[in-house]
């Protein structure tokens, strides 16, 4: 009723949501600033990576898959971004999009224990928020037609519904 009808006739009008410029500092958001402020106290924690693990059967086009990855970093700033200090203040930095470093490894065995230690130390590897990136992708062969591919991303960047939405947009 009134909600619908003051929508109608711009009783409720706000400002316009401006884009920010890219060159320009970004501020961080409240949450960013938590897990900044986390990173800060344990930098070496993996208490804060979102992991994603695939198992992938039949042939890798390896230059599909970095073209899925670029187009990724391409449609998503996130993917790109790292932090700074600017003053006494943190900010967000979007680097311009570029290719991904898909980190590939071929296995002579996907014997299960072996594999889930490579799989868990490399989502335990640390990340540098400062440098970045902040999403690392690792691919082991185990054969010509089976891999493994693990994508970690820091929470400063991502959380578990956008590692999922990620992961579907790869798939597709």
């Amino acid at each position: 009723g009134r909600f619908v009808q003051a929508l109608s006739t711009g009783a409720l009008d706000s400002p316009p949501i401006i884009r920010l410029g890219r060159d320009q500092p970004l501020a961080l958001s409240y949450a960013q600033e938590r897990q900044w402020f986390l990173w800060q106290l344990e930098p070496q924690s993996a208490a804060y990576h979102i992991p994603a693990a695939l198992r992938l059967r039949g042939a890798l086009d390896d230059e599909a898959l970095q073209r899925s990855f670029d187009g990724l970093l391409e449609r998503h700033e996130s993917l790109r971004t790292v932090f700074a200090l600017d003053g006494e203040r943190t900010i967000q930095r979007i680097a311009p999009p570029s290719a991904l470093l898909i980190d590939r490894e071929s296995l002579h065995s996907d014997e299960p224990v072996a594999l889930k230690a490579l799989v868990e130390a490399e989502i335990g590897g640390p990340f540098d928020v400062w440098k970045g990136p902040l999403l690392r992708v690792k691919v082991w062969g185990l054969g010509v037609d089976d891999h493994v591919l693990v994508l970690v991303q820091h929470h400063i960047i991502s959380d578990a519904w956008s590692m999922e939405v990620m992961v579907e947009e790869l798939v597709q």
